[in-house]
């Protein structure tokens, strides 16, 4: 893995919308160049598959994130997971009500101990239409289908489908996340949660594909070229927050 596959990798996980000729601009290479790379690390299983991730609050539910030692797994429902290389398994979960969701994760505490972090994003749950509960049905079976391809499975037209589409990534509500294996990527995936949001924001600005926060905390997920440099960034951004955690991930999936 050079400098370029890891470049094209953190382009990817930032939006695997991106289209081949933009991220050869950023990284001043031709398309087909792009392409080759990505079919040869998909290939070779360093890009395993692509899922699809939707926010729970589109099917008009709650969520919350939950971090506890990896000492045992959490054998329920969850809609992320990641595994860390230190002692932290995270988990977003889901329920019907806030009520529920604390609940739930009172179930989690009985079963696998205290947890390290606990985090409820401000959030407003949706009413998704008819079309939109089709159009995921129909995503979660091939999350890469183009627009015409879902225009001709749902038989409208594609100027629909589109407008249904951006709306959803608009409010994120869906997100493709390539499922990468870290381990033979040779990137270093960590998230950072902190209170100094508005810092963190700028702090990360460079290395962060995936932020969720709002005013009081937040998740920010970034990409590293290796240990001593997610290190050196960390020790500087706690000169900011003290208290930030880190988590550097071993790997990760979307729940079923």
């Amino acid at each position: 893995m050079d400098e370029v596959n890891k470049k094209i990798i953190f382009y990817l996980m930032k939006d695997f919308r991106y289209s081949q000729r933009k991220i050869a601009k950023e990284l001043n290479i031709s398309p087909p160049a792009v392409n080759y790379r990505v079919e040869r690390m998909t290939k070779d299983k360093i890009i395993k598959r692509v899922a699809l991730y939707v926010n729970p609050n589109f099917y008009g539910k709650y969520h919350g994130y939950v971090s506890f030692p990896n000492v045992k797994e959490w054998k329920g429902e969850y809609v992320f997971k990641v595994n860390c290389i230190e002692h932290l398994n995270v988990y977003e979960v889901e329920a019907d009500s806030m009520e529920a969701l604390k609940s739930k994760i009172d179930d989690m505490i009985a079963d696998l101990g205290e947890p390290e972090m606990i985090y409820f994003p401000e959030q407003t749950p949706y009413n998704p239409s008819i079309f939109d509960m089709k159009l995921l049905s129909v995503l979660k079976e091939n999350p890469t289908m183009t627009p015409v391809e879902l225009s001709e499975r749902l038989k409208v037209s594609s100027k629909t489908v589109r407008r249904h589409l951006r709306y959803l990534y608009k409010k994120e509500f869906i997100r493709l996340v390539p499922i990468v294996d870290i381990n033979s990527s040779g990137i270093i995936m960590y998230a950072v949660f902190t209170k100094k949001v508005e810092i963190a924001k700028k702090f990360f600005q460079s290395t962060m594909f995936r932020e969720v926060s709002d005013k009081n905390a937040g998740v920010f997920v970034n990409v590293g070229n290796s240990i001593q440099e997610v290190s050196d960034k960390i020790k500087k951004f706690r000169e900011f927050d003290p208290e930030a955690q880190l988590m550097i991930a071993e790997s990760y999936d979307v729940g079923s």
